[in-house]
């Protein structure tokens, strides 16, 4: 193996050298290629007698991807044996892998720790000092930088970049490094996603030959499905930070808060063929942004050029790195007054690529980049500590006063899905933002709600949560709980003429999130006085339940309040009990109850019922109700059949190959992680051909592309559609529901509005018929004088104005489809899939194919037909209101005796779309008890 430490002059000729052309070389490896294997310091600097990384690696660092279980224990070794070096965990991954970050300084720094930390949390928190105050405490207070890498556990050479920087600041003993020592206390995270990290290593290592290789296209530079960019459920947790559904990110926010660091710089990976970015990012900048953010952008990107330009590499900023979505890992920061700086290296993927340029990336030089690039940003931080503790603590007491001037305040209702609502809270508190709850209720003069509606002398219960932006994490929260955001003109302008003139988008994520929105929350904003009396929130813990009249002679009867009630559901199938869900609500014995109701009569159930329901309330925490009969004072009696038999969901998901790895992860979490239901993870390449019999519930993701014809096949489709007419309840999402829906394949009903364009009117009507259905008008002149008014009707038949749109229209409106757009969606409160829900509900759209249905097809969720209504948040471009209002959402579909229940796009969204999701969890749940319907009349 090629050694690593080669003389300098040799790295000084590699890098001045020309690159020659390499178009007569073998495309896979010749061992004749030169390498740029520049040391990434001067070693006659180190103390030796430190541990050495590449005494615990397997291979010396930078020649291969070290494996986690490598660098977590010589890190250890590190931490136990150097007086620089502390470890401290913040949490454990799905598959228990323990988190952790170091903390480097000088031993005096290391010992007062806790003091220092202390000291950072008072210049956070800018109304406990004064300037003056500040500025005494700061003087020779150490900053705290935080340093992450390799969130995505496909984006290898930041681990290595962070072991290899551990041991140059344990180990070095220049002047540069002791400056760096003295004026930060530096925090690494060395993986942020350990899991992703040792899946993507296993397939590297199963894939690397005897002979290198050095071409990006071969399975040796690869992995497959589902790769190792998300953590086990295969989440992209670099777009966690708002939400904070997966470990990782609660362990690390929760830190970077403890600590207030005031630089975070955040390691990724990009394509093979690319060099190196970093911030600035381009416009779009999330305008919540604090200004100092945007100002120290400049002077550590000119600082870290300077670092690059010496050693000759190339890189560049901006480009394609936006910044709107904020729950970015160098993004979420700035709103805390941080800066956070992203890096992009070119992906290497083994010991070495060739670029298109004919130049032969190393691991090595991969690895060097980002760690020379920490380096730097270090520098500049440690050269500007006293500034960047100044601009930190003003930042924040801006942010406070801003909040105070504007008096905005966001204010979310007691829900009764207490699980749901803890979440949210939770998510807020863990990232610092401060919460009360208020302990009477009160009244504000004027709020406005999430369907941008304002209510005059709104009245508050009790329990209402209060989130105040006059805080120092004020921008943080108005960013994660803003209901509706709007770019800039300008950059506006450049999006349409990008739109126009290519057909391409400027933005790179989701244009909406708002996140209390998405939970589907009683949600409002303010900028009046708020005056309630309150108490402040550290952590939202679920009420218990109890079983009340344990002993009552009928039976027992579950509320549907979401979350709990689904739990509660699995424990009772787990039980084997006989279960019925009320399609309507009822009251009995004077208690109401609402649609999806869970009933459980003793009889045909086990003598120990009542010790079953016992525990079950204990285990969820719900109230069980037992119940002496069954006759109802309002709604149907108990032994009515719109009381219906569930059956216990047998649910096989859909994974592998062609899927979206994100959209089958988000199910896959949902079903075995916060649902707990027992399952199966059926192969994508397998499923034409799977036997599908024990299953009742088939749930089939999104996927990248039109794959479903090549996988399925027509035999494949002809077995699943008898699977689905024998009974079975199949799940269609994204891109599946458009598969379905192709005339071509012709599985569905449903249908893709581009295959209809002559048929418009056809569905318009039928829109228009199920929307009068819901609050009917009898017109007595038509009824009994129609020779009154049949000319008049005739007349206004004819003047309709056009056929809908052409082939080519449809092609151009489509050019401006919603790309994370938080649209209105109306839902049919008649049937089961809405158990739980209200009238209207936020959904968040990212689709190109707009979905039309009509009878036999019930559209359960419709976009809002009112283009005035249709957009919530995002951006929606007047082609895309016009082409989207009225459209499904949510669709089902009798076929035999089962069903199809599609999904326009992901019901799960990143597991906080808590609104869309609903629906989902009930079909999963409810779906087989609801299948073909029933026949409780007998023929007359």
């Amino acid at each position: 193996m090629r050694s690593l430490a080669l003389p300098a002059l040799l790295a000084a000729f590699l890098l001045s050298s020309p690159a020659p052309a390499f178009a007569g070389f073998h495309p896979s490896y010749d061992r004749n290629l030169p390498q740029d294997t520049t040391p990434c310091y001067d070693l006659s600097v180190y103390d030796m007698t430190v541990p050495n990384p590449d005494d615990y690696l397997g291979e010396p660092i930078g020649h291969w991807p070290a494996w986690w279980r490598e660098i977590d224990a010589y890190l250890r070794v590190l931490a136990d044996k150097s007086d620089r070096v502390m470890l401290e965990p913040h949490g454990a991954t799905h598959e228990g892998r323990e988190l952790f970050h170091l903390i480097i300084s000088t031993p005096e720094n290391l010992s007062r720790l806790e003091e220092y930390r202390a000291s950072m949390a008072k210049v956070a928190d800018p109304e406990q000092i004064t300037t003056a105050e500040m500025d005494r405490l700061t003087a020779d207070m150490p900053a705290f930088c935080w340093l992450a890498y390799s969130i995505h556990g496909d984006e290898i050479s930041g681990s290595d970049a962070a072991t290899r920087l551990a041991w140059h600041l344990a180990a070095a003993n220049d002047s540069a490094t002791q400056h760096l020592l003295q004026n930060l206390i530096i925090l690494i995270e060395p993986s942020e996603n350990p899991d992703g990290r040792e899946r993507y290593l296993s397939m590297l290592q199963t894939y690397r030959g005897n002979v290198p290789n050095y071409d990006s296209r071969a399975m040796q530079h690869g992995g497959v499905w589902p790769y190792g960019r998300g953590n086990h459920y295969w989440f992209d947790v670099n777009r966690d930070w708002i939400l904070l559904t997966q470990p990782e990110t609660i362990g690390r926010v929760k830190s970077i808060v403890k600590y207030n660091p005031v630089l975070v710089v955040d390691g990724h990976e990009m394509g093979s063929n690319a060099t190196f970015l970093f911030s600035p990012p381009r416009e779009p900048i999330n305008y919540n942004t604090p200004s100092n953010v945007l100002k120290w952008y400049q002077i550590f990107g000119r600082d870290q050029a300077t670092a690059l330009d010496r050693r000759g590499w190339p890189y560049y900023t901006g480009e394609w790195n936006e910044q709107w979505y904020i729950g970015y890992g160098s993004a979420w920061p700035t709103f805390l007054g941080a800066v956070g700086i992203l890096y992009e290296q070119a992906g290497v993927d083994g010991s070495f690529v060739r670029q298109r340029d004919d130049y032969l990336l190393t691991y090595h030089e991969a690895m060097n980049h980002q760690f020379t690039s920490s380096l730097a940003n270090l520098a500049t931080a440690a050269n500007n500590r006293r500034e960047l503790l100044r601009d930190y603590y003003l930042t924040r007491k801006s942010i406070v006063e801003q909040g105070r001037s504007s008096g905005l305040t966001y204010l979310f209702a007691p829900d009764e899905d207490e699980i749901k609502m803890a979440r949210f809270i939770n998510s807020l508190t863990n990232q610092g933002i401060k919460v009360a709850r208020a302990t009477q209720p009160f009244t504000v003069s004027s709020a406005v709600d999430g369907w941008r509606q304002t209510q005059t002398n709104k009245s508050f219960p009790a329990g209402t949560y209060i989130v105040s932006t006059a805080q120092p994490q004020g921008a943080l929260a108005k960013a994660v709980l803003e209901f509706d955001l709007h770019l800039k003109k300008e950059f506006l302008e450049e999006e349409r003429r990008e739109l126009e003139k290519h057909g391409e988008t400027r933005m790179y994520e989701t244009s909406a999130w708002s996140v209390p929105l998405l939970y589907d929350i009683d949600a409002y904003f303010s900028t009046g006085r708020v005056q309630a009396a309150a108490e402040p929130v550290a952590e939202v813990i679920p009420a218990t339940g109890q079983v009340y009249n344990p002993d009552a002679p009928y039976g027992f009867v579950i509320d549907m309040v979401g979350e709990k009630t689904y739990l509660a559901m699995n424990r009772l199938f787990d039980e084997k009990l006989t279960i019925r869900a009320a399609e309507h609500p009822f009251v009995l014995e004077s208690r109401k109850f609402r649609r999806g109701a869970l009933v459980v009569r003793r009889r045909g159930n086990p003598d120990d019922l009542t010790a079953i329901m016992r525990q079950v309330s204990q285990e969820v925490g719900i109230d069980i109700y037992g119940v002496s009969g069954g006759y109802s004072e309002e709604g149907s009696k108990l032994g009515a059949e719109t009381f219906r038999l569930l059956q216990e969901p047998r649910i096989a998901l859909v994974a592998g190959s062609v899927m979206d790895f994100t959209s089958a992860g988000a199910l896959w979490f949902l079903i075995d992680k916060e649902l707990e239901v027992p399952h199966s993870l059926l192969s994508a390449d397998r499923l034409a051909w799977a036997d599908l019999s024990p299953y009742n519930v088939l749930v089939i993701p999104d996927a990248w592309g039109n794959a479903f014809e090549n996988v399925m096949g027509k035999a494949g489709q002809g077995s699943l559609s008898k699977w689905v007419s024998d009974g079975g309840t199949l799940i269609l999402i994204g891109s599946a529901t458009t598969w379905a829906a192709d005339t071509a394949v012709g599985l569905s009903g449903v249908r893709m509005m581009q295959q209809v364009l002559g048929k418009l009117d056809e569905f318009e009507s039928a829109m228009k018929r199920e929307i009068s259905a819901e609050a009917p008008t009898v017109d007595t002149m038509a009824l009994w004088h129609p020779e009154k008014v049949s000319a008049e009707e005739a007349k206004k038949e004819g003047e309709k104005a056009g056929k809908g749109p052409d082939e080519t229209a449809d092609a151009w409106q489509r050019r401006f489809h919603p790309g994370g757009v938080i649209m209105r969606a109306e839902l049919d409160l008649d049937d089961y899939l809405t158990f739980g829900l209200s009238q209207s509900l936020p959904v968040l759209v990212w689709a190109r194919d707009a979905m039309l249905a009509k009878s036999p097809v019930q559209t359960v969720a419709r976009l809002s037909p009112d283009q005035n209504k249709l957009r919530l948040s995002g951006l929606l471009w007047p082609e895309a209101r016009a082409r989207w209002a009225g459209t499904a959402y949510a669709t089902r579909e009798r076929k035999g005796q089962g069903q199809i229940i599609s999904f326009l796009c992901e019901p799960s969204f990143r597991a906080y779309t808590y609104g869309s999701r609903q629906m989902l969890v009930n079909a999963l749940l409810y779906g087989p008890g609801f299948t073909a319907g029933f026949e409780p009349y007998e023929q007359h």
